[in-house]
């Protein structure tokens, strides 16, 4: 079972926690200090355009926009840039520059000034005594490590990590050699601390048999038996080194549930059983189809995670971590969210889908709204009516009919210009829309509009506008178009 929460500030990340959106939005929000480790599998600047995952999965126009425009030198990467021109305190300034003056304007630098400004907030939420894992493959790391360098300082690099994956497939028309690792960074807050890390060991695939050697006489010697034979230990167990066996998922896999990215459980166990106690804190910002987040479950860690895409926050609450209770922060993200929030937080969800639309405010005194739960102001006064008013009512169950003629009642008692009757999917009875062709059209400049308008939730994340004409902005009076809320 998962909750919903529309907002969540302060502190720092919260213990069985997802957060929906980006992770430099939420990170600045907490508090320095707060978190014990720091997993990141961030989208790699690669051929392979991570950002189709977003426009597959249904994620939506503007989480598709928001890795588009990581990949591409633009107004946004422009602006980054432009900050770290200016600011001679921030942490990665220098590395910024200097891969600048190496790559120009590129989409590549157009994902270091992302990562650079996000990488920055993770050192700052990280506890002294916490660690950082970064894994990237080889089309960025080495630009990354010049990051993780300014960012957290180059005596706080503890090793570079390679993930050997055996891949066994290789493209013979390629003159090169078959990618079959990935790279992890490792670095620490603050090497002169008592960081927190365990050497880790992993029984041997084939047992080793070894000399048993013994100190006579300030000299190391072979042992013999009581008989004089030689002796010898058979040896299992064997001192992880920093490249880690682990095999990929194959398709056939139990964990592989369709995520492009997932990475196996066993790598993200290792990371964590390394550089953390039971108790601790684990963040991770891109978290995916949540791999850290169920390795840290698993462990008896606390954890949170972070993501843009909600289908990835879907996939981790209704597959993979379906039996637990998970807590998810943002404003729902899918139709699925949006009826979880009215069924758990009916007022929160009221609130919500009043502010889809642009220029309804919600009422913010609960259960006496009279059958209204959002306020809207016309810009121009129509010509066949005498008043600017606008009225919206949200249902987030189902649809009723004397629910609606209630509705057009308070419309016309408040003498409202129009009204708009807001549910989570689309309303196409016969009754539904007799009732709204009875309450005729109203005229604003030189277009006619419902008087009655059925809007749903649905239509709102399939990018279909309610018809309404310009309303003013409640908070600055401007005159604000329906169509600024979709741009």
């Amino acid at each position: 079972m998962s909750q919903h929460s529309l907002f969540g500030a302060g502190g720092g990340p919260e213990d069985r926690t997802l957060y929906y959106g980006d992770c430099l939005t939420w990170m600045t929000q907490w508090d320095d200090k707060t978190v014990d480790l720091i997993y990141l599998d961030p989208p790699f600047k690669s051929d392979a355009n991570y950002n189709i995952l977003f426009r597959d999965r249904g994620a939506g126009k503007a989480q598709y926009r928001a890795f588009d425009d990581t990949w591409h030198w633009n107004d946004r990467a422009e602006a980054r840039l432009a900050v770290y021109q200016g600011a001679a305190a921030r942490p990665a300034r220098r590395a910024v520059l200097g891969l600048y003056e190496v790559l120009g304007e590129c989409g590549m630098l157009a994902y270091l000034t992302y990562m650079a400004e996000r990488l920055e907030q993770m050192k700052r939420i990280l506890k002294p005594t916490g660690s950082i894992y970064l894994h990237c493959d080889p089309t960025a790391s080495h630009y990354l490590k010049v990051l993780m360098d300014a960012v957290f300082g180059v005596p706080n690099f503890r090793n570079e990590v390679h993930w050997y994956y055996y891949n066994k497939m290789h493209d013979r028309r390629k003159k090169l050699f078959a990618a079959a690792s990935d790279t992890m960074l490792f670095y620490v807050r603050d090497i002169g601390s008592d960081f927190t890390f365990r050497q880790l060991t992993e029984i041997r695939e084939k047992p080793v048999r070894q000399l048993v050697r013994k100190k006579v006489r300030g000299k190391m010697v072979n042992a013999r038996d009581q008989h004089g034979k030689l002796m010898y230990q058979t040896k299992r167990r064997r001192t992880i080194d920093n490249v880690w066996r682990i095999p990929c998922l194959q398709p056939a896999s139990k964990e592989r549930l369709g995520y492009p990215t997932q990475k196996p459980l066993k790598l993200l166990d290792r990371v964590i059983s390394a550089s953390t106690n039971p108790g601790d804190l684990v963040l991770d910002p891109f978290c995916g189809c949540g791999t850290a987040v169920d390795a840290a479950n698993r462990l008896n860690r606390r954890w949170a995670g972070i993501d843009i895409s909600s289908f990835a926050i879907d996939l981790i609450c209704d597959r993979r971590m379906a039996d637990q209770h998970i807590e998810v922060k943002g404003t729902p993200f899918s139709l699925k969210a949006a009826e979880r929030l009215a069924r758990e937080r009916p007022f929160e969800f009221e609130s919500w889908a009043i502010m889809r639309m642009a220029g309804f405010r919600p009422n913010t005194v609960r259960g006496r709204d009279g059958g209204v739960d959002g306020r809207a102001t016309l810009a121009v006064k129509p010509s066949d009516h005498d008043s600017r008013l606008a009225l919206a009512q949200v249902k987030g169950g189902r649809f009723s009919l004397s629910q609606l003629r209630d509705f057009l009642h308070v419309t016309n008692r408040e003498k409202a210009a129009l009204g708009v009757y807001v549910t989570l999917n689309p309303v196409r009875t016969k009754g539904a829309q007799q009732e709204t062709w009875k309450a005729r059209t109203v005229r604003v400049g030189a277009e006619e509009y419902p008087r009655c308008q059925l809007w749903s939730i649905a239509d709102y994340f399939e990018g279909r506008r309610p018809h309404l004409p310009t309303m003013t902005d409640p908070y600055t009076g401007r005159p604000l178009n329906q169509g600024e809320l979709f741009a």
